[in-house]
Order: C-alpha cells, then sequence, then structure tokens
C-alpha cells in the first residue's frame, strides 16, 4: 500500500507533490528551492554588506559607505529574487522587456546621479583633498578657490576666502585640476617692484635682497630669488621671489610688498608710474609729436587746433 501511495504523487510525509497557488499547481520542491533561494540571497546581501561598510569601505566618509553598502545589498537582493522567480517556472520575459525599458529611462534620467556618486567614491579613494585643505578647482571648472568644508557622495562644499560658500557636483571636481595648497610645508611669494629707469639695478637688488635677509619668516633655503623680468613702458621691472612657511604665506607676502616699498624710498630709489603730457602747438598749427619715454613715464606731444 506504502508503494502505491507513493505511486500516486504522495510524498513520504503523505503530503502531495503539488501545491495550488493562486489556481496553479507548482511542485512542492519548486516551492522550498524558491524560498531557499531568497532566503540565501538575502543572508549574502546582509553579509556583503557588513563586510563593505566595515572593512573595504575603512577609507570613506560614513555616508559614502552606507549608500555603498545598500547598492551592494539590493543588487544581490535583486539577483536573488530574479533568480527564485526564474525556479519557480514563471514566465520572465515580459518582466525582462519591462525592466529593460525602466531601466533605460532610469538610466537617462539618473545619468549625472551616478556619475557624481562614482566620481564621489574615487575623490574619497584617491584624496586629492581633505576637509580642511585650502585647494583651487580649475579646468573643467572656472576657478574656484576656498577650503573644503564638505565631501559627500554626490558633491562637494567649499568655503570660499570672500566667506561664501559653493556646491560643485563631485562629477565636474573629479574632472577638473584640483591644485591643494596644504601638502607642502612651505609655499614660494612672488610679486613685482617697478624702479625707473635712471636706478642703478645692483643698488636695487641689494636692497631688496637685504629686506629679505632680516624679515625673520623669509626661509634661507631655498634661497630667495630677485631677477629684472622685463622692461616696461615706464618702468624696470624686477620680480621678487621667496619662500615662506605655509601658515604665514598671506600675512608675509602683504608685509613684504609694503615693506619693500618703504625701504626702497627710503633709499632715494624712483618707483615710477605712467605718465601722460599734452602740449599744445601755439599759432593753431596742428602738431603731433611722437611720444618720448622718460624715467618718471610716458610722455606723448600732443597738437590741437585752437578755433
Amino acid at each position: 500500500m506504502t508503494t502505491s501511495g507513493t505511486a500516486n504523487g504522495t510524498s513520504w510525509f503523505e503530503i502531495s507533490g503539488k501545491l495550488d497557488l493562486f489556481g496553479t499547481e507548482v511542485a512542492l520542491l519548486t516551492i522550498i528551492l524558491t524560498i531557499l533561494v531568497i532566503v540565501v540571497g538575502f543572508s549574502i546581501a546582509h553579509f556583503a554588506r557588513v563586510i563593505t561598510t566595515r572593512y573595504i569601505g575603512g577609507r570613506l566618509p560614513p555616508d559614502t559607505r552606507k549608500s555603498m553598502g545598500k547598492l551592494i545589498y539590493y543588487s544581490i537582493i535583486a539577483v536573488a529574487l530574479l533568480s527564485a522567480l526564474g525556479i519557480s517556472g514563471l514566465d520572465l520575459s515580459g518582466i525582462f522587456l519591462a525592466g529593460g525599458i525602466a531601466g533605460i529611462v532610469i538610466g537617462f534620467a539618473t545619468q549625472s546621479l551616478f556619475s557624481n556618486l562614482i566620481s564621489g567614491i574615487f575623490l574619497q579613494i584617491d584624496k586629492p583633498m581633505k576637509i580642511g585643505d585650502p585647494v583651487m578647482i580649475s579646468g573643467k571648472l572656472p576657478d574656484v578657490a576656498g577650503v573644503v568644508v564638505e565631501i559627500t557622495t554626490l558633491s562637494s562644499r567649499l568655503r570660499m576666502f570672500d566667506g561664501t560658500y559653493v556646491r560643485l557636483p563631485n562629477s565636474d571636481v573629479f574632472l577638473s585640476e584640483i591644485r591643494n595648497f596644504s601638502n607642502a610645508a612651505a609655499r614660494r611669494v612672488e610679486f613685482s617692484v617697478g624702479v625707473a629707469y635712471k636706478e642703478d639695478l645692483d643698488k636695487v637688488i641689494a636692497i631688496i635682497q637685504n629686506s629679505l635677509a632680516n624679515t625673520a619668516l623669509v626661509l634661507v633655503e631655498p634661497l630667495p630669488d630677485i631677477f629684472v623680468d622685463r622692461l616696461d613702458d615706464s618702468a624696470i621691472v624686477v620680480n621678487v621671489w621667496c619662500w615662506a612657511p605655509f601658515s604665514v604665506w598671506f600675512e608675509l607676502k602683504k608685509q613684504l610688498v609694503h615693506q619693500i616699498k618703504v625701504e626702497l624710498e627710503m633709499k632715494g630709489v624712483e618707483i615710477p608710474f605712467p605718465q601722460r603730457v599734452l602740449h599744445i602747438a601755439p599759432n593753431g598749427q596742428n602738431e603731433v609729436g611722437a611720444g618720448s619715454r622718460s624715467n618718471s613715464g610716458t610722455r606723448e606731444k600732443l597738437g590741437f587746433d585752437k578755433t
């Protein structure tokens, strides 16, 4: 009798081998395998999220780790559910078709979102800047200079030097040139001084060198560099380069410009400025003279007809 019972489709526990679900007969083994795939899928998804948030994403900020963990978690669950539906014997062609169309639409709609997400992850891995760093971002974006305040999954925020805040998409930041001013211990101070053509250049350079040598915050290594850069219309332009600790770079630059101007004036060195002198020709004669150059500026001789 037991043999005939088994032959009639009963299981070892006298339970029918098929169940009626919503009018459809489904094999009991198929239901068990479907449930097993779903349970295993959720377990693997949970394990992968824990590994990602605790170990793999250890270098990323908390919000980025959570976002990566959720992305991996729901991706594995989606694969497990599709696998379970495939085992159940359901026709998934309609689901895949609808999912493909929806995926294309969602992909176009969220293209920039995913681009910012991936760029934010690479920014956290590469670390060209971190919170508190003064940086300049240029290239793809217009020049933006400020202090990094926050780097999130989708965007970066900077406090600009005028006190305002700017939010930049991570995709644009990642593709731009990032100049980080905090990675070096010293930074070069650069400015120019214009002196009159009549001045002795050796004397001018010696005055500037002595001024730099007597300034405590100017580094002796690398050595300061003072040289003639160009000959302008009204002045000889002398470039002054010296190095300073990064933390006092801006304050030292302001100090040196004022200090060197005062010392050059005290030593009788003329710092010229452009000038134009108009000459009115007498007796109503129109006369335009060629521009003449002097040490104190550019002079042009212009004639006007008196009427």
